[in-house]
């Protein structure tokens, strides 16, 4: 069974390494930032212990009980894991407003866009990294029983 969970948990640290850039871009969003770091590196480890988890010899039939959990919740938290990463390549576009040097974007604004576009779409961002930590986690202790 082939759910690329480790590519999943990869994203999701590389996510996490990407918005650590914005800390000292926009520090008055620090305690946001980083939450929201610790959330998908949360994310992360529960998706390399679904990984072991899922091996037939641990836990056998009873992954059976999380295949169609894992069939909505990875593409979802692909969706949000992308959404996160389009914030990054704002960073890089031309015609943009400097930010504190010259050529440099206006990190506070493409933030508030995208929080802004996360609540749009009916959940914040934090709110959402916690619900799908929180559901992998839930499934690794349906799997333990």
């Amino acid at each position: 069974m082939d759910w690329r969970l480790l590519d999943y948990s990869k994203e999701a640290e590389d996510t996490a390494t990407n918005l650590a850039l914005f800390v000292s871009e926009i520090p008055q969003y620090k305690i946001d930032i980083t939450g929201d770091i610790a959330e998908l590196y949360g994310i992360s480890n529960a998706l390399q212990t679904l990984q072991k988890a899922l091996d037939p010899a641990r836990y056998g039939r009873a992954s059976g009980r999380i295949m169609k959990d894992l069939e909505v919740c990875l593409p979802s938290l692909g969706f949000t894991l992308d959404e996160v990463q389009d914030i990054f390549k704002k960073t890089k576009r031309k015609g943009r407003l400097p930010g504190a040097f010259p050529g440099t974007p206006q990190y506070a604004d493409m933030w508030e866009d995208a929080l802004s576009d996360f609540e749009a779409q009916g959940m914040s961002l934090p709110v959402r990294l916690e619900c799908y930590r929180m559901y992998l986690q839930g499934m690794f202790d349906e799997l333990r029983g």
